[in-house]
């Protein structure tokens, strides 16, 4: 076990040089949720970024994958660049595009055409203090993926601490994409993505963020490989997308392993989607077929879907509401895409129905963003995931209002309402129980100052134990933080104060806390250093959003007294090489201490 002095020496050797910048993700990715596994999202922003946009040649679908750009933004670029060549920043700023905007934007785009890559290979070693107890208490991860010509190879595999095997977790793929009416077909691992994400999406994401009128519809591609590390929902077998003039036509077929816990009548209480498999006999014990076919047809300005799936467990269900065998049937659309657009899902499964409907309007300064979900309760959310409130979308119906307003050119705000009902009992809650969520984000910058207050309040009902008696109690929850980024030279430091209160109005219960930290982070051409100190003082929880090497998107639970820190130092070692590590602690809590080494190489 590592000593308290060595963990100091770890976490000051480097202090000299602490370093950070302003981060546009963090608006995306910051989240009410312990997070580890990287989204589909963040992946494809940090891919992005080893490989960056040519602005003056990046498609349009491209352009529709940065969640910062709303429709009236992407329509700026393309007409700008067909007057002339967009040459440096300075050019970029002629579209009209905010500055803020432009400035979450440049990590993701050059002025220079960037070669593919061919090769992506990463592999890490992650070691937790807690966990050095375990007989196997180190964590491994590896992820291979090449490109031959029109053909693109993948493996991926993960170990978690305390499991014996190291091929615990594997994903594998290939792709072949010849771009004529067959546009692409994979074999092995792979994803669905579909409308609003009702039927199937990726399922790590989420549906709230400080972009209050892009982050809540879903742009993913229809058909995708398998490459994240989450454990449990992907598909395996083959999907194919074919391209008949303005018909595309996806049809899919999937016979895979899942981990369930199973009662002594061998029927299905719930899923393993931790991941972690110390009982091998209660590892892939469920077999799950499926098969079905979608249909996307473009027209105009406009898209229509339809999609078929029959989805078939192995083993019954222990709640009778779900049944091991059923037929899902959706129907999807995007009206007007490229201007105001209409956007939305209808769907039926298990004979139970879910629908979503959305729409987007305002121009330059002020873009608005409405939308209306409806999902009965037990409705099979097993590959899906949609607009919500809660992770798992069913039993759930609500209203959603987002504002962005642009009211000078180096200002920003969001701003977005929402409200629910949960019409069913769920869990605990044996009655309806409602809920409500505010959320402002005012962003100020200046060349070498950004400043961003955000404000969000949450009032629900939940079942809360208070001297030994269960009730459904009123919950309210306030936020307040303020960020400040100021630049030295080449050095950006980054400063938060964070206040967050709960209150249960009844029993006049009043918590709170805060939470602090100063982050520094400076970039040259080879070498990247990142360090956050922080300090909490709190009865609730406070979540954070926190750097990590490639591939890891983490959202850190702190609460109680303590202070915590993090370094991060990435080097390139060759052109296309780079190594990784982190370290981070809490230094007066013991076996905190968490290692990361990582190794990644693009070619």
């Amino acid at each position: 076990m590592l000593s308290e002095n060595r963990k100091a020496i770890i976490l000051f050797i480097f202090l000299p040089f602490l370093i950070l910048a302003k981060d546009g993700e963090e608006k995306i990715f910051s989240f009410e949720d312990d997070t580890y596994h990287s989204t589909e999202l963040s992946d494809l922003l940090e891919n992005i970024r080893k490989n960056p946009f040519d602005i003056n040649t990046v498609s349009q679908t491209d352009l529709e994958k940065l969640p910062w750009l709303s429709e009236s933004d992407i329509e700026k670029v393309i007409i700008f660049r067909k007057k002339q060549k967009i040459l440096n920043w300075k050019d970029f700023q002629k579209t009209g595009i905010n500055e803020i905007t432009i400035s979450d934007l440049k990590p993701y785009f050059s002025f220079k055409k960037s070669s593919p890559l061919k090769i992506k290979q990463i592999s890490r070693v992650e070691y937790q203090q807690q966990n050095e107890h375990l007989p196997s208490c180190l964590k491994y991860f590896q992820k291979s993926l090449f490109q031959i010509k029109k053909f693109n190879f993948g493996f991926i595999s993960q170990k978690d601490q305390g499991e014996t095997n190291p091929l615990d977790f594997y994903s594998y793929f290939v792709e072949y994409s010849p771009n004529n009416f067959l546009e692409r077909i994979i074999l092995g691992k792979y994803r669905l993505a579909f409308g609003q994400g009702i039927l199937f999406s990726p399922k790590l994401g989420m549906s709230k963020s400080a972009e209050a009128t892009s982050t809540p519809s879903k742009k993913f591609k229809p058909i995708k490989p398998y490459t994240s590390s989450y454990e449990i929902w992907e598909l395996e077998g083959a999907a194919s997308n074919i391209k008949m003039g303005k018909l595309n036509f996806i049809p899919f077929f999937s016979s895979t392993k899942l981990s369930a816990n199973l009662d002594d009548d061998g029927k299905i209480s719930s899923f393993n989607e931790s991941g972690l498999h110390y009982d091998e006999s209660k590892k892939d014990n469920v077999n799950e077929k499926l098969f079905g076919a979608a249909i996307n047809y473009t027209f105009s300005n406009n898209i229509l879907g339809f999609i078929y799936s029959q989805n078939e467990f192995e083993h019954p269900f222990q709640k009778p509401e779900w049944n091991n065998k059923y037929s899902a049937f959706g129907l999807n659309f995007l009206l007007n895409k490229n201007s105001f657009p209409t956007f939305g899902e209808l769907a039926y499964a298990d004979d139970k129905f879910a629908g979503i409907i959305g729409t987007k309007w305002g121009e330059d300064k002020l873009k608005q963003l409405l939308l209306f979900r409806y999902y009965e309760k037990n409705f099979p959310t097993w590959h899906g995931h949609s607009f919500s409130s809660q992770s798992r979308f069913d039993n759930e119906k609500g209203l959603y209002y987002g504002i962005t307003f642009l009211p000078f050119r180096r200002a920003k705000v969001n701003f977005y309402f929402d409200i629910w009902k949960f019409p069913q009992t769920r869990y605990l809650e044996k009655m309806p129980t409602v809920g409500s969520e505010q959320f402002l984000q005012f962003e100020l910058s200046s060349k070498t100052n950004n400043c961003r207050l955000t404000l969000k309040h949450r009032d629900k009902e939940k079942y809360k134990v208070v001297e030994d008696e269960g009730l459904i109690r009123d919950l309210e929850m306030t936020l307040l933080r303020i960020d400040w980024w100021q630049k030295i030279s080449s050095i950006w430091l980054k400063t938060r104060c964070e206040v967050k209160t709960e209150y249960l109005k009844n029993e006049k219960i009043h918590k709170r806390g805060i939470l602090t930290y100063e982050q520094l982070k400076w970039k040259t051409g080879k070498l990247e250093l990142i360090a956050q100190i922080t300090a909490y003082h709190s009865d609730v929880l406070h979540y954070m959003y926190e750097n990590s090497v490639d591939g890891i998107m983490q959202n850190s639970i702190l609460t109680g007294d303590g202070i915590y820190s993090f370094f991060l130092v990435k080097y390139r070692i060759f052109r296309n090489s780079e190594i990784q590590f982190k370290v981070s602690d809490e230094w007066f809590k013991k076996d905190k201490m968490r290692l990361y080494f990582q190794i990644v190489s693009n070619f």
